[in-house]
């Protein structure tokens, strides 16, 4: 799990990044809550990566919440944001719910 988030996290860097620079069509704005996001992801990740209780509930919530980013992704984002929205919302569904199954809960405990 904790690879997949610093993937998506590096991805989100990736594709805000290319919105900032000029290489890509989107919001700036929007470019610039996904660059949160994408941090957000690689620090999460690495937490989850080496079983680090802190980081289990913080990547329910960021997922979860990527849900809505992930709508308005694919509604204003452009290219890239059409395509990581359905990424951030399959993935904002798919790890809460790994992350609430008993052995990913008695992993982080």
């Amino acid at each position: 799990m904790g690879v997949i988030a610093i993937a998506g996290g590096l991805l989100s860097l990736f594709g805000g990044g290319s919105v900032l620079s000029g290489m890509a069509s989107g919001s700036s704005l929007l470019a610039v809550i996904v660059v949160i996001f994408g941090v957000l992801g690689v620090v999460l990740g690495a937490g989850l990566l080496g079983g680090m209780s802190w980081a289990w509930m913080p990547t329910i919530i960021v997922y979860v919440l990527s849900i809505p980013l992930g709508i308005v992704e694919i509604l204003y984002g452009g290219m890239i944001g059409g395509i990581g929205g359905v990424i951030r919302i399959v993935a904002g569904i798919v790890i809460p719910l790994y992350l609430f199954r008993p052995n990913a809960k008695a992993f982080f405990k």
